[in-house]
This record gives C-alpha cells, structure tokens and sequence, in this order.
C-alpha cells in the first residue's frame, strides 16, 4: 500500500511556469498539470498548402518565433486542414527549426490527441522519457474540418527558437508519416499562442485582430 508520505512525493515533484509536474504512477511517467490561459500571438487567416513530399514532415507555411519571456512555455495551436484525395490520411506537428527537433506535446499519448509518428526524448527528474510529437487529424480526410487545440510544452526550448508547423501524409491515426507528393495539404485558419487551450476550434472571428 502506497503510503501518504510517497502520494506526497509522487504528486510535489517540481512546479513553476504555471504548471505542476508530477509523477503519473499508473502511467509511469512524469505529466504536467498546467493552469487554462491562452495569450495570442497569430491570427493566420489564410490558406497555405504543401505537397506530403517527405516522411519528416512538410512546413505547411505558418510559423511562430518562440519567446521565453511570456506568460507561459506553453504553446496551444488550433487549425483548420484536409488532405487531398488519395492513399493516406494526414496528421501535424510542431518542428523547431533552429535545434532540428519536433516539440513535445504536453500529452504524451491521448487517444485522437498525441500519436508517436514523431517523438522527442526529454530529460525529467525520473530519467529520460520519450514524449508523443504529433497530433492527428480529426474530422472529414478530404475537406476542411476544424482541428483539436494542440498543447506543446516548450519548457526545453530556447529564447528566439523558430518554431514551424509541420505536416505529413499517415496511416491515419499518426503513428507513422509516408513519403507521398501526390497528396498535398492544405491548412488556414491557424491560431498560435502561449498558454493552455483545450477543445476544437469553430469558425474563429479574430479576424482583423
């Protein structure tokens, strides 16, 4: 029996930039718990496209630079997207473009939230743990369908780091990206910022803003 002195330590782990992390005894791993708040930083109204050339992920045209004086090393996305007719299906990630690697989500593996197409091994306070990069598609394949707001922790990024939005043809639940030119996607209706967002985005009208 676990004994309340271990239920201490397991939950009061480390905290700070608005979040607490602590260990995940059933899942055996360190998870955060981050307080809701988004600050905006792009209002992307337009359609950008890319061909699903690579199995690394394409850049779907949108992009943020990471600040670490902000509100909070959280960065939530929400998007609108589809793939063109064909073999796969599509899913997307966050690609730091100055270190060459993809960006944690703050979920490691959420059915229909976090998938393991890509992954990034981060150093915590119990060891090296591998966290879940990539957020699958939701909705209809083929026509624009409002995405899930996607969270990713950027604790281990750095000041001024170029973060892009990436994309990939899959096998539809993003745990593998193909190599496929003959697909292209399609994204607009891109929201970035710091902070915690959960949810599906619907017809946002921060146009303007």
């Amino acid at each position: 029996m676990t004994s309340n002195a271990e239920k201490t330590a397991n939950l009061f782990l480390h905290g700070g930039d608005r979040g607490i992390a602590f260990r995940d005894t059933n899942a055996n791993r360190i998870s955060t718990v981050v307080s809701p708040h988004w600050a905006m930083r792009h209002n992307y109204e337009g359609q950008t496209s890319s061909a699903a050339n690579s199995a690394n992920g394409a850049y779907l045209g949108r992009s943020m630079t990471y600040a670490t004086n902000m509100e909070s090393p959280y960065v939530s996305i929400t998007l609108q997207g589809y793939i063109s007719s064909g073999t796969y299906y599509w899913s997307w990630a966050l690609w730091n473009g100055t270190q060459s690697h993809f960006v944690p989500l703050a979920v490691h593996d959420q059915p229909n939230y976090s998938k393991s197409a890509k992954t990034r091994n981060i150093t915590t306070i119990q060891g090296t743990q591998t966290m879940n990069c990539v957020v699958p598609y939701m909705g209809h394949v083929h026509q624009y369908s409002s995405q899930h707001w996607a969270t990713f922790d950027c604790r281990n990024e750095s000041n001024g780091d170029a973060l892009y939005i990436y994309g990939a043809a899959d096998n539809g639940n993003g745990g593998t990206w193909y190599d496929n030119a003959s697909q292209t996607i399609y994204i607009k209706e891109v929201l970035m910022g710091y902070g915690f967002v959960t949810g599906t985005q619907y017809n946002h009208v921060l146009h303007g803003t």
